[in-house]
């Protein structure tokens, strides 16, 4: 609990009077606590993906255009863009009256600064601009891109995951990788700008009274690490954090505590973010196509909805989200769950039984925060005959290993493959930014490239629908259940991004982790 007491050190150090964004007075400074299960490895939001930096860095660095929590993309630095004709030319028109924390304006110079060093060192989202052929400022607010072909996911993808515009006049001339002074102690233009980073502990941020929009109504947010789940469950329910991630709530307790409407209201969201199990393809065991098939057919994916979700995460059956209606291919879906079809690939794959009754053994790299998702897969692949190893690591080792060296046999990941069906292409195209399979299929490349590229939905549809029909030939992944969120907040917590506007949240104006429009009634 030593990390916990820092936090309440903290809090102590910062008690103040002032008015809330409710209307009422209140008698201390409104700071809100959330718990994470890691620190971030940087706070510069786009040298590395990292989803422990993501929720504190969306509050302190502008994109062009954000994706707010209803998954549309809204004006951020930008106030609107024009597209030419033929698609082929995007134009954005900057606002005039934003400052880095260090007081230099912020101009289209800082954007094309930005997006031609992700470009040029490759960092973790350039894919996003595998499309663009040139960035120019024409003047101080106005940045335009020329493509070689016309993207139907620029937006989307540049409102999302590592496009953050950062400040040239301080990052020019150095390595994001290695400039530690800016990835601890970070220059930024938002809501909120940083305050402190206790390693281990805690980062924290406060209101940036210079922010050109709408002003925070909390004072001070405070990211803390609470790396045991139990731990962070009990600290929440004692009122040390105000939030956690619904996934740290026991399935067991989540009945009662919705059903408990004097302390909570709940949220349901349905995410494009499936949770799946992914295979080393190029050495091991699942490198056989067959044994892939196997583990298709040998895990239970409603047997993994009910005992690792409660039944809350209902099971999928595609090889992409749901959400996606119109692109789903019921006639490319996922096996039905057939024990005796599963053994029978891994005897066709030349694996006999041992004296244990196991085909053969497995390494499961599972990162913090799957474990339960990942003990009911290795308990179905156990029944099946797999001997399965559970090798839970840090997300940041995990990230190393299975991210960006490869170095697994098995895993297992979440994540948004949105906000429209083009977001799931990142995970099976060549060069997709989260195709930690290295998957690549020449075909599927191509007709992910005609659905990019597409003037309809329908049309952009189809292609997504042929490609499935690939997916299900080489089972990169097995997706297992949909990504459906009950979330319990405390009832103190006001403006909700969670919520919509019209009931009093933020949703159509803030991205999930944004805490701009939050105010505690306390």
């Amino acid at each position: 609990m030593k990390k916990l007491l820092v936090v309440l050190l903290t809090i102590l150090f910062v008690l103040t009077g002032c008015s809330n964004g409710g209307g009422g007075e209140k008698k201390e400074e409104q700071v809100y606590i959330v718990a994470q299960d890691g620190e971030p490895a940087t706070l510069n939001p786009d040298a590395i993906s990292d989803d422990f930096n993501y929720t504190i860095v969306q509050n302190i660095f502008p994109r062009l255009y954000k994706l707010n929590n209803a998954f549309n993309a809204i004006p951020d630095l930008a106030t609107s863009y024009d597209v030419s004709d033929d698609a082929l030319t995007y134009t954005f028109h900057l606002r005039d009256n934003a400052v880095w924390t260090d007081g230099e304006k912020v101009t289209s110079a800082d954007a094309v600064y930005t997006f031609n060093e992700i470009i040029d060192k490759q960092y973790a989202n350039a894919n996003v601009f595998g499309f663009v052929e040139s960035i120019e400022a024409p003047d101080d607010y106005t940045v335009v891109f020329h493509m070689s072909e016309p993207d139907g996911s620029f937006i989307a993808n540049v409102s999302w995951y590592g496009t953050f515009i950062l400040p040239k006049h301080v990052l020019e001339g150095t390595d994001w990788m290695t400039n530690d002074e800016f990835s601890n102690n970070p220059v930024s233009c938002g809501p909120f700008k940083f305050d402190v980073w206790n390693k281990g502990t805690d980062v924290q941020i406060v209101r940036d009274e210079n922010y050109w929009g709408d002003a925070p109504l909390l004072d001070r947010v405070i990211f803390t690490v609470i790396s045991d789940p139990s731990t962070m469950y009990q600290a929440w329910l004692n009122g040390e954090v105000d939030e956690i991630s619904a996934s740290y709530i026991p399935a067991t307790d989540l009945d009662g505590i919705m059903a408990d409407t004097d302390n909570y209201y709940t949220v349901t969201q349905t995410w494009p973010s499936p949770w799946y199990i992914t295979f080393n393809l190029t050495e091991g065991p699942f490198a056989d196509v067959k044994v892939r098939e196997a583990v298709m057919y040998g895990v239970d994916r409603e047997d993994v909805s009910v005992k690792a979700t409660g039944g809350y995460k209902p099971a999928n059956n595609h090889f992409i989200p749901d959400n996606f209606v119109g692109a789903v291919n019921d006639d490319a879906r996922e096996a039905d769950y057939d024990l005796e079809k599963a053994q029978q690939l891994l005897e066709e794959a030349g694996y006999t039984k041992d004296a244990d009754g196991y085909y053969f053994e497995c390494t499961f790299t599972v990162m913090g925060g799957f474990e339960d998702f990942c003990t009911v897969v290795a308990d179905n692949m156990e029944k099946m005959g797999i001997k399965v190893k559970l090798d839970v690591q840090d997300y940041n080792i995990w990230y190393e290993n299975c991210f960006d060296n490869t170095n697994f046999e098995i895993t297992a990941l979440g994540g948004f493959q949105g906000p429209d069906v083009l977001g799931t292409t990142r995970r099976w195209t060549t060069d997709g930014s989260v195709n930690i399979p290295r998957y690549s299929r020449a075909e599927v490349d191509e007709l992910a490239k005609k659905a990019i590229q597409a003037s309809s939905d329908e049309e952009r549809n189809g292609y997504i629908r042929e490609i499935q029909k690939y997916l299900r030939e080489d089972v990169p992944f097995v997706l297992c259940v949909n990504y459906v969120d009950y979330s319990p907040f405390k009832n103190y917590i006001k403006g909700n991004n969670y919520v919509s506007v019209a009931d009093g949240g933020s949703m159509e104006k803030a991205g999930f982790s944004e805490y701009t429009y939050y105010w505690l009634d306390k």
